[in-house]
């Protein structure tokens, strides 16, 4: 089935999304599957690991679920959040999540998953979430703009102009936040100080569902063109660009030396040479 989120360490990668509705642990060598949780109740949207454990969530059950790396079971969960859950981050005590329906960012403790503070309305479904040591980045639909919080209480600080559509995905790194989604649907870069906008990419052609980004790099996916297209950081400017996935790209994962790519193609799972996005290296059935 689609495949919705992907998380990478350095040995595995973990997947998660429709149809199976389960979180799968594959070693990142030959994507030989080592572990599968129990059933999450719903399509997962969302993961986010740390070292340890794996932050999950989605739709219809629409809690966090907080599973052990090694096996995948179940260790704690958190409170109905009221609606689908589409977003997750974490950092050393805390998870962050977001979604539909409540449309608010709940801060969690990661120990047992209990809430500890929450955002204001963001004002429709939140889509996406990044974080770094002081703040997160928020975005999604209807607001279309990406709203930059204290991680302390949650309160707003900065708000950046409208993308001009819904934001669907968001990466960042110690300087900037790369966001991008539909209707405009190329890759904005923004300060993180104001999140005023400092570089534009070319126009995707579909909606941009996805973006991760490495120290020089930012990787894009998402429908219609249906590829990934490697990014320089500093103009936005496009370097390489992958064959066809084959479908609609929800999710992208990167390390030192590839790309994991993740959507509604057959097979659902394709690892990719980020040098040059050519060579196909592995695939998972």
């Amino acid at each position: 089935g689609d495949i919705y989120a992907i998380a990478t360490d350095d040995e595995f990668v973990y997947i998660g999304g429709w149809r199976t509705q389960t979180v799968k642990k594959l070693k990142k060598s030959d994507l030989s599957q080592v572990a599968e949780s129990a059933d999450y109740g719903g399509a997962i949207e969302a993961i986010a690991i740390d070292d340890e454990f794996v932050y999950v969530g989605g739709t219809t059950t629409r809690t966090v679920k907080k599973l052990n790396k090694s096996d995948l079971s179940q260790v704690a969960e958190s409170a109905n959040y009221g609606g689908d859950i589409l977003a997750i981050a974490v950092d050393d005590n805390y998870v962050y999540v977001g979604g539909g329906t409540t449309r608010t960012v709940r801060k969690l403790r990661k120990s047992d998953l209990s809430q500890v503070a929450e955002s204001a309305n963001y004002g429709g479904v939140i889509r996406a979430i990044a974080i770094d040591d002081n703040y997160a980045y928020v975005g999604g639909w209807t607001t279309r703009t990406v709203k930059k919080l204290n991680k302390s209480d949650l309160s707003q600080v900065a708000e950046s102009a409208n993308y001009g559509g819904e934001i669907e995905a968001i990466a960042i790194d110690d300087n900037y936040v790369y966001v991008g989604g539909g209707t405009t649907r190329t890759v904005r870069k923004l300060r993180k100080s104001d999140l005023s906008q400092v570089a534009e990419s070319a126009n995707y052609g579909g909606y941009i569902y996805a973006i991760a980004a490495d120290d020089e790099f930012v990787y894009v996916g998402g429908a219609t063109t249906q590829t990934v297209r490697k990014l320089r950081k500093s103009n936005l400017s496009q370097v390489a660009e992958s064959a066809n996935y084959g479908g609609p790209i929800y999710a992208i994962a990167t390390d030192n030396e590839f790309v994991y790519v993740g959507g509604g193609a057959t097979p659902p799972i394709k690892v990719i040479e980020n040098r040059d996005l050519i060579k196909i290296i592995r695939r998972y059935q």
